[in-house]
């Protein structure tokens, strides 16, 4: 059996209880799966070493108070495309990025945390890309679902209710210092490094540790996310849809997607399309099902494009090799301080 199908129905379900609950004690996934808090701890310490799975901060739902995102296409030379697929993954500010079918060849999101710097990254970091013939940048103006939302459904309700986290109480905003984005980096590298390792690395107590990673999380500027190999995704295809929706509908359509069990992101742009949709499908035709649906929810709709993913090489800041595993990470600038 090739190594990246070496990951078992018990491994998916672990993977799943920290997609719920990223941060939950190794104790309270134990009893849910009905095992020894020893035996998980360990499970998960060989797939996050093998690379199969990892936890890493990602946007909150209220990311774009306090952060910039864009969607970046890009096409290139046919010689060019490896060096640009390696010079891109390089870029922090670039976190996931993916070879795709259609009219581009890669799908590049990106991260700021100021409008200035989101502009200095898109004017300075083209001229120094090989190869591209061509470029379309849209920015992120609302978010409706985020991929560290989707759940693969492994754990049956009532276990997925036992590792359930009550939501923190919405924390109002504020300004992150140079302590907030230490910690995102160390949670970068390990996103369940224990408070007193993550206050070690940035020279503070534990408490204070822990005190700032649980407010950026309250506020929802910062979620934290589990993701996993093309291993444990079980057949799953990632299809995106560039779509065009009338005005008065966009917020209605964004939110069917949102809601859809399958979908990783919904978001609205500011460009020639106004909505981007990624969704997880077992079959390319389910597309059309979605795509018969948007027409009869907001008619006058549009798709100016649909993208398959060919390969992700890198996925918010961590970089993959051919079956998906992470083998190193690029801490992703989130946000910076000012």
């Amino acid at each position: 059996m090739h190594e990246s199908a070496m990951i078992g129905e018990l491994d998916l379900e672990i993977v799943n209880a920290l997609q719920i609950n990223p941060r939950a004690e190794w104790s309270r996934i134990a009893d849910a799966l009905g095992l020894s808090a020893p035996t998980v701890a360990r499970r998960w310490s060989a797939l996050s070493e093998q690379g199969q799975a990892w936890i890493t901060p990602a946007p909150g739902p209220r990311y774009l108070n306090a952060g910039w995102s864009a969607f970046i296409h890009l096409s290139s030379a046919p010689g060019d495309s490896q060096a640009l697929i390696e010079r891109v993954c390089a870029e922090p500010a670039f976190g996931t990025v993916s070879l795709v079918t259609g009219s581009h060849d890669l799908f590049v999101d990106c991260f700021a945390s100021s409008h200035e710097e989101l502009m200095d990254i898109v004017t300075g970091s083209f001229p120094e890309l090989p190869g591209v013939t061509h470029r379309e940048v849209v920015f992120v103006t609302k978010l409706y679902r985020q991929a560290s939302e989707w759940r693969s459904g492994t754990l049956e309700p009532a276990r997925a209710r036992l590792v359930s986290a009550v939501p923190p109480a919405e924390q109002p905003g504020y300004s992150p210092d140079h302590l907030d984005a230490a910690l995102l980096v160390e949670l970068a590298k390990d996103g369940r490094a224990s408070w007193a390792e993550l206050g070690a690395s940035c020279g503070v107590s534990p408490q204070t540790a822990r005190r700032r990673v649980e407010r950026f999380l309250a506020t929802g500027y910062i979620t934290l996310r589990c993701d996993a190999s093309t291993a444990a995704q079980q057949g799953l295809r990632e299809v995106t849809l560039v779509l065009n929706v009338p005005a008065q509908y966009v917020d209605d359509v964004g939110r069917y997607f949102a809601g859809l069990g399958n979908c990783r992101l919904s978001a609205q742009v500011l460009g020639a399309q106004n909505l981007v949709v990624t969704l997880w499908v077992r079959d390319y035709l389910e597309a059309q099902a979605y795509e018969r649906e948007l027409a009869q929810r907001a008619p006058g709709s549009l798709v100016i494009s649909r993208q398959a993913v060919v390969r992700t090489y890198k996925r918010l800041g961590h970089l993959l090799d051919a079956s998906g595993r992470s083998t190193s990470v690029v801490p992703l600038p989130l946000w910076t301080a000012h």
